[in-house]
C-alpha cells in the first residue's frame, strides 16, 4: 500500500501538484477512480500541511441513470461525512444539455463538470482541482485520438498539470487503483454506463485496449512512455513555433481574424508550418478543442492554391487564401452597406471599422499637406456634389491622373490585393460614383490640392480601437 502512495506523492512533487496553504476541489463520482483519488490524498496531504477540511469533494448527478444516479450521490455525500471532507452536489440534464448546444453527452457533461468545479473553487477559495484519470485513461485518449486523426498534440494525451488542474493518479494503473482500494478495504460504486459499447471510449476500453493487451501486456505503459515522448516533442516544437508566430501573425483591427503572411510560412519546414497554422486556428477559436490533423492539412493546402480558396472548420471558422495571405477568421461574411451624407467640421463612425474625421482648412502656402496613409487632405472647392461615406457601389471609379484617366473601384482593390471579403464593406468616400477616397488605398487625383486652392477638407481615419 504505501509503495502506491510514495508512487502517486512521488508524481506529485515531480511536477509540483500541491503546495503548503492548497484548498483543493476534487471531482467525486463515486466510481474506483475519484474513491482512489480521494482517499489517496486524504493518506498523502498532511504532507503539506492540508487537512480534511481542505478538500471541496463535488459531486455531478448527470440525471442519466435515475435511481442508480442517486444512489451514487448519497454514497458520495456519506463518504465524504464520513471522511470529515466538505461535500457539494450538482444536478443538470446533460442529455437535454447536449440536444440544447448540439453537442455529444460526453462533452456536455464534460463542460458542465469543470463549470461547476471552478464555481466551487471561487466561492471557497479553492486553488487546485482533482481530478482521477489515470495510466488507462491516458491509454484510451491516445488511441482515441489516433482514430480521429491527430498529430503530436493529440499523441501527447492527458497532461498532469493543465493551468489549476492537476491530475495525480496520472503515473498509476486502474489495476493498482483496485488493488489499493481492495487493501484499504474501500467499497466504491459501479457506472454501468461505463459497461456497454454505446460510447466510443467504452469500445477502446472494452476491445481495443484488450486486443492490444493480449498481444503485450505492457501496452498500456508503452503507450503512455509514447504519449510522454510526443508531450517533450510536442513542447520543445510548439515554443519554436510560439516564438516565430508571435512575429509574423497580424490580427485583424476589427473582428477575430488572423493574417499569416504565405512567403513567411513558405519559409518553414512542414512541421512548423502545421504548428503556426494550429496556433492560428486556437487564436480565433479561443480553444484548440476538436480541431484535428485533417482540420490543420486542409488549411495547410490553401498555401499551395490560388487566392480566394477556402476551407470550413469547426467553431464556424473560415480559412481562406488572399493574395500573399492566409486569412483565419470566425467572422460571418455579413455586407453591412451604409450610406451617409458628409458635412464638415462632424466625426462619422463607420459599421465596424471605426471613424472618420472631417473639417474645413483655410490653404495657404505655408500648409502641409498629410502624406500619411489615413489622413488626406483635398480641395474643397472641386466637390460639386454631395459627399457620402458610403460602402462600393457597381460602377465607381477612381481618377488616376492629371489627364483625368479613370480605374475602376474594383480594379482598385485587385491592384492593392484587398481581400475579396472585405471588399464590399470597404470604406470610400466619394461623389456619386467619382470616389474622391478608397480609405487607406487611393485619393483621386481630380481632388487635389493645387496653387487654386482655397479651402481644404481634411480627412482623418481612425480604426476602430485606435485613439
Amino acid at each position: 500500500m504505501s509503495k502506491i502512495i510514495d508512487k502517486v506523492n512521488n508524481f506529485i512533487l515531480d511536477n509540483h501538484m500541491i503546495s503548503t496553504g492548497d484548498r483543493i476541489v476534487l471531482g467525486l463520482s463515486g466510481g474506483a477512480d475519484s474513491v482512489c483519488l480521494l482517499i489517496l490524498l486524504l493518506d498523502i496531504c498532511s504532507r503539506y500541511g492540508l487537512g480534511s477540511k481542505d478538500i471541496y469533494a463535488v459531486h455531478i448527478n448527470h440525471k442519466i441513470r435515475g435511481e442508480e444516479a442517486d444512489e451514487d450521490m448519497e454514497f458520495a455525500r456519506k463518504l465524504c461525512q464520513e471522511k470529515q471532507v466538505n461535500f457539494i452536489a450538482f444536478s443538470k440534464d446533460i442529455v437535454a444539455l447536449a440536444k440544447e448546444e448540439g453537442i455529444s453527452t460526453e462533452e456536455a457533461g464534460r463542460r458542465f463538470r469543470y463549470e461547476c468545479f471552478d464555481k466551487v473553487a471561487g466561492e471557497y477559495g479553492c486553488t487546485k482541482i482533482a481530478v482521477a484519470h489515470n495510466k488507462n485513461d491516458m491509454a484510451e485518449t491516445v488511441v482515441f485520438n489516433m482514430l480521429r486523426g491527430t498529430g503530436l498534440r493529440g499523441m501527447s494525451g492527458i497532461k498532469p498539470v493543465r493551468g489549476n488542474i492537476i491530475r495525480p493518479l496520472l503515473n498509476i494503473t486502474r489495476e493498482e487503483i483496485i488493488e489499493y482500494l481492495r487493501e484499504k478495504d474501500q467499497i466504491y460504486r459501479n457506472d454501468s454506463t461505463n459497461d456497454g459499447l454505446d460510447y466510443d471510449r467504452n469500445k477502446i476500453r472494452h476491445i481495443i485496449l484488450p486486443a492490444m493487451m493480449d498481444i503485450n501486456k505492457g501496452a498500456i505503459n508503452h503507450i503512455c512512455q509514447m504519449a510522454a515522448e510526443a508531450s517533450n516533442s510536442y513542447s520543445y516544437i510548439r515554443d519554436m513555433a510560439l516564438e516565430d508566430y508571435n512575429g509574423i501573425s497580424q490580427e485583424d483591427d476589427f473582428g477575430k481574424t488572423i493574417m499569416l503572411p504565405v512567403d513567411e510560412l513558405y519559409k518553414y519546414n512542414p512541421v512548423l508550418q502545421e504548428h503556426l497554422i494550429h496556433e492560428a486556428i486556437g487564436d480565433v477559436a479561443g480553444n484548440k478543442r476538436d480541431i484535428t490533423r485533417k482540420h490543420i492539412m486542409s488549411v495547410v493546402g490553401l498555401l499551395y492554391q490560388d487566392t480566394g480558396k477556402q476551407v470550413e472548420l469547426p467553431y464556424g471558422i473560415k480559412a481562406r487564401r488572399s493574395y500573399d495571405n492566409l486569412i483565419i477568421t470566425n467572422k460571418s461574411n455579413v455586407n453591412e452597406e451604409y450610406r451617409i451624407t458628409i458635412e464638415p467640421e462632424k466625426d462619422y463612425s463607420i459599421p465596424d471599422r471605426g471613424c472618420i474625421e472631417f473639417k474645413l482648412i483655410d490653404y495657404n502656402q505655408d500648409t502641409q499637406i498629410s502624406k500619411k496613409i489615413y489622413t488626406k487632405m483635398i480641395d474643397y472647392d472641386k466637390i460639386i456634389d454631395t459627399l457620402y461615406l458610403r460602402t462600393p457601389e457597381d460602377g465607381d471609379y477612381i481618377v488616376i491622373d492629371s489627364k483625368g484617366s479613370t480605374k475602376k473601384l474594383s480594379r482598385v482593390f485587385i491592384d492593392n490585393k484587398v481581400d475579396r471579403e472585405a471588399r464590399n464593406n470597404w470604406p470610400i468616400i466619394a461623389c456619386g460614383k467619382n470616389v474622391v477616397w478608397a480609405i487607406g488605398l487611393r485619393i483621386s487625383e481630380a481632388f487635389k490640392v493645387d496653387e487654386t486652392t482655397k479651402k481644404i477638407l481634411y480627412m482623418n481615419y481612425r480604426g476602430k480601437g485606435d485613439e
